[in-house]
């Protein structure tokens, strides 16, 4: 199964091809490896499918509703202030 990860901070996407068994966090993880963001923390960052906050990242992508073409927003659980 293919999916997009768009990192907002970014404004970049990038393709994955995963398992639907793949776990949500697995692919937070890679993603954020990808986009050079390797040293950050996880937990900083939340994963959106929809619109909607998955919230138990543990779970597999086929339990999160994805499906073929599906695109994952990561961005930063706290907004930054833009000065």
């Amino acid at each position: 199964m293919n999916v997009r990860v768009q990192l907002l901070e970014r404004w970049d996407r990038m393709a994955f091809s995963v398992t639907p068994e793949t776990p949500v966090a697995t692919l937070k993880r890679d993603a954020l490896t990808a986009f050079g963001l390797g040293n950050a923390e996880p937990t900083d960052y939340v994963v959106k499918l929809r619109g909607w906050e998955v919230l138990g990242e543990q779970g597999s992508l086929a339990e999160s509703g994805a499906r073929e073409g599906s695109t994952y927003l990561v961005t930063l659980r706290r907004r930054r202030a833009v000065r």
